[in-house]
């Protein structure tokens, strides 16, 4: 519009109007932080992970194996003997994809800026906050995996074959899809395509550990109920006021009230 104002003043001979253009919107900033808080739950999350996973794994795991696979439950006993290599590289990749897809494309969407490092540190604080509670229940259960069950000779005898419970690819998963997900509703009003996008993923990550024989069903069910709830629960503990307004209201026919809220 503007450009052709300056033509038509050109071809008419008139002086070109001072035409300035329109300073982008700035991307709407969703989020409030307590660095304070944010900042000590990342980096300890981070910590505790690091801690358990790479230094105390061998002391604090427990061996308990050889096991029946007739004492598991009618769900999980036929994952026992599931070997699928293709499955365990594609899910390290899915999950992979799936943690590093959302903030490389919430940057390319909205710009390195304010609204992108409140976006960032939800995001981060999520994923710590999930991996710091899968430590806990998988060392605290120790439950032997599918193929420990099977006495794979690399899984029987290492702290890795006695955590089974609950799934981190599935839990990892879901919780960066759904703050993902969290993050576009509240910018945007997206309320479906998201969470599909969640739901497919997370579930193909899900399927994947199964046929490879790192986890049980109950294990991925589990990981991707919690990874589900932190990726809901932290943006919403996060997000502005006016983002989660609830109100009490009449209820349809006017009888009683009803709980509407927005998120």
């Amino acid at each position: 519009m503007i450009a052709s104002v300056a033509i038509a003043a050109l071809l008419l001979g008139a002086p070109v109007p001072d035409l300035a253009l329109p300073a982008p919107a700035s991307p709407l900033e969703v989020y409030r932080l307590k660095l304070s808080v944010d900042v000590p739950v990342i980096v300890g999350g981070g910590v505790a992970t690091l801690a358990a996973r790479f230094f105390l794994k061998d002391r604090i795991a427990r061996i308990t194996c050889p096991c029946d696979p007739g004492r598991l439950n009618f769900i999980d006993r036929g994952s026992v003997g599931n070997r699928d290599h293709t499955a365990n590289i594609v899910s390290d990749v899915t999950v992979a994809l799936a943690i590093a897809a959302p903030p490389i494309l919430d940057l390319l969407d909205i710009g390195l800026g304010r609204a992108f490092g409140e976006d960032f540190v939800v995001f981060a604080e999520t994923l710590m906050v999930n991996s710091t509670l899968e430590q806990v229940v998988n060392f605290a259960t120790a439950r032997p995996r599918p193929r420990t069950y099977a006495n794979d000779p690399a899984y029987l005898t290492v702290a890795d074959g006695y955590l089974s419970f609950y799934s981190g690819h599935a839990a990892y998963g879901f919780a960066a899809l759904s703050v993902a997900s969290a993050t576009v509703r509240l910018r945007y009003g997206e309320q479906v395509w998201p969470w599909v996008v969640t739901g497919v993923v997370g579930g193909s990550i899900a399927v994947e550990r199964v046929l490879a024989g790192s986890h049980f069903p109950t294990d991925v069910a589990a990981g991707a109920l919690v990874g589900t709830a932190l990726g809901i629960g932290i943006p919403w503990l996060h997000a502005r006021p006016q983002m989660k307004q609830l109100s009490i209201l009449p209820a349809d026919g006017g009888r009683g009230l009803a709980l509407a809220g927005t998120f």
